[in-house]
């Protein structure tokens, strides 16, 4: 009998599609998608399986796994399939029926295949990772490996703060993988041709620049249970280990694997820029993939042809942490829509700046009938936005929206932040007062038609960002300043969504603990805890057990506010910020001053050293907001005076 990849299907494989056959999605996990690459097992000396530890749904829309998926598998000596973390319906029958988990391509067990590589995009999919491991057969634990056991290597934002995970995985990749992967292919498959225990593989990935092996330190604590360092107790082992930075970007992906179903971001996608520099303060993505990285139009519009001859996709999303920050972003879309429109191209912004230039912008690419267009103000009062360094004034919200409810649009959603540092109760009602005056705008141009949305995470401190040393603000003054806007918007007619307490404490302590974190985690998902991230199975009645089981308290990890010389557990990753950089960004939050987009200003942490008026003219509107005339009147005296000098608003 012969199965979809045209093999001879074993019995266990017969049985393993009979029962991906009786789930509610079977397309999950069928493979055999277009683009999809299926090479002989038998012939290549590195057998890889890259992972998601969510829904094939949400993973498939991840861009670092495609890309590592299709160099990985140019290489002739290597072969990459790809699984990811099954829904309840399938792991139950796995479960029932002793059977492991597989991969798409070949339907191969994924404990056969030589690394398993797991992307960590966000905190609490860490339960996911040992459900996930467990359902391959590989042991949780990285010290309960067998040297011929797989080899388990984490990757993505979170692999910058490992050490509440350092228990599970062999090594980390930190930073930028496009290059590192191949560093580790090649270690890997020498190892594979010499053999020998897994230390001496872990000393071979702890000498690829970027790869930490957290078996090769060891973190002490003092008297008091705080943390004090972690150091190398091997000799293969640096003190310190660099985050990987990839100079120029490389070709972008134009041949990506085509969904049998629908998923989350179900369009063609080109990554215009990676990198952000404005700079905000809570940001940690704006943080650690400094520095701005631009592709020029015309790959842009290369690759933006072949992606979507390749694909049939009729939607292309311009990838970039804000896309609408590309200096070149207006003749971008122009070219995209003068090669491509013809055919019926619509054009997705996913981020954009709170200005009428981004709605321009969005004006620009989107063509039919316009719905919901996204703006993230993140802070209510300018108070606020000016200490976390959300460069957004008023009078650019309330412009955007004239413009955005004057050119059709029906619907503004907008984010905000609660708990953020030196928050006040009036800041967030500021929100409420924001939304409202949105509201009107719309009424006036649709009249009843016009809707405004709110949305509200809860702030929480990340680590290598300026508020790493911050306490989160506690359940129960969030739980209040909700009410407060749940009431203030039910006034102003406006839609209210607000993020779980204690979900986002839960995050605080898996975003800053250290070592003693690994033992909460895997008694926690031991006692049930997966798919964190889904309100549904979310449940912090378990995660309180597993803290008290083994005698941690979570709110001296999230609720207590560090000192700023305190030795952190992430300290010996270096992620390219430096820790007086930060410590100068904390003060000038408690100072109200703004730092100047590294784009258009220099600073120590990039070196981008260009004026633009655009910068000039914000900057001025910012200190007379806050100084008023004299000041603005100085600040524009200084800015004539000099390009270089940092600018502060004091």
């Amino acid at each position: 009998m012969t199965d979809h990849r045209g093999t001879t299907a074993s019995a266990d494989d017969r049985l393993y599609e009979q029962l991906i056959g009786r789930v509610a999605k079977p397309a999950r996990y069928t493979g055999g998608e277009l683009h999809s690459i299926t090479k002989d097992w038998d012939e290549t000396a590195l057998r890889v399986a890259i992972a998601y530890p969510d829904l094939y749904d949400l993973g498939m829309a991840n861009l670092g796994i495609a890309i590592l998926y299709d160099i990985l598998n140019r290489r002739p000596d290597t072969l990459c399939e790809r699984v990811f973390s099954p829904w309840t319906d399938l792991e139950g029958l796995l479960r029932a029926n002793r059977e492991p988990l597989r991969s798409l391509e070949s339907h191969h067990p994924v404990r056969e295949f030589d690394l398993l590589g797991i992307t960590l995009q966000y905190e609490v999919c860490f339960t996911n990772v040992l459900n996930l491991l467990d359902l391959c057969g590989i042991p949780v634990r990285t010290a309960d490996r067998a040297d011929d056991d797989t080899v388990v290597i984490a990757g993505g934002s979170v692999a910058l703060e490992p050490e509440p995970m350092h228990a599970f995985f062999d090594a980390f990749v930190l930073g930028e993988g496009e290059e590192v992967i191949e560093e580790l292919a090649d270690a890997l498959v020498a190892w594979h041709g010499g053999g020998g225990p897994r230390v001496e593989l872990h000393r071979r990935l702890a000498a690829i620049p970027g790869v930490y092996v957290p078996s090769l330190y060891e973190s002490t604590y003092g008297d008091d249970g705080r943390f004090l360092e972690t150091v190398p107790v091997d000799a293969a082992a640096p003190k310190r280990v660099t985050r990987r930075l990839v100079q120029t970007l490389p070709p972008a992906l134009t041949k990506p694997i085509v969904p049998y179903m629908e998923v989350v971001h179900d369009r063609a996608t080109v990554e215009i820029q990676r990198g952000c520099t404005q700079g905000c303060r809570f940001c940690q993505a704006g943080m650690i993939y400094r520095p701005t990285r631009e592709r020029s139009v015309e790959e842009v519009v290369r690759a933006a042809g072949e992606l979507l001859d390749n694909t049939g996709y009729d939607e292309l999303s311009l990838m970039s942490l804000s896309t609408t920050d590309h200096r070149d972003i207006v003749p971008m879309v122009n070219a995209l829509m003068d090669a491509y429109g013809d055919r019926g191209l619509k054009i997705s912004i996913p981020s954009t700046r709170v200005d009428s230039f981004s709605v321009e912008v969005a004006n620009a690419v989107s063509r039919g009938k316009k719905h919901t267009l996204t703006l993230a103000p993140e802070a209510g009062s300018q108070r606020l936005r000016n200490t976390i360094n959300k460069l957004v004034t008023e009078e650019d919200l309330l412009f955007a929206a004239e413009n955005a409810f004057a050119n059709g649009w029906t619907s503004v959603k907008m984010y905000f932040m609660v708990g953020q540092p030196t928050e006040t109760d009036f800041d967030v009602e500021e929100i409420a007062r924001i939304a409202a005056e949105v509201r009107a705008i719309g009424r006036r141009h649709i009249g009843g038609r016009a809707r405004v949305r709110v949305s509200t995470s809860n702030f929480i401190p990340k680590a290598h960002t300026p508020y790493q040393w911050l306490a989160q603000c506690d359940a129960d003054t969030l739980r209040r300043r909700h009410q407060l806007l749940r009431d203030a918007c039910r006034r102003a007619g406006v839609q209210f969504t607000w993020e779980d307490p204690e979900k986002s404490l839960l995050e605080a302590v898996l975003s800053r603990g250290d070592r003693r974190i690994a033992d909460v985690i895997e008694t926690a998902w031991r006692l049930g805890a997966k798919f964190d991230a889904w309100s549904e199975h979310h449940d912090w009645s378990i995660w309180q057990q597993a803290f008290d089981e083994h005698g941690i308290d979570p709110w001296q990890y999230a609720y207590r506010e560090r000192e700023l010389w305190e030795s952190l557990p992430w300290d010996h990753i270096d992620s390219g910020t430096q820790k007086p950089y930060l410590r100068g960004e904390w003060m000038r939050t408690l100072n109200e001053e703004v730092t100047l987009d590294c784009k258009r200003f220099p600073c120590n942490v990039c070196g981008h050293q260009n004026l633009h008026g655009e910068c000039r003219h914000k900057v001025i509107e910012l200190v007379q907001a806050k100084r008023g005339a004299s000041g603005a009147a100085k600040t524009e005296e200084r800015l004539g005076a000099t390009r270089w000098e940092p600018i502060t608003l004091v």
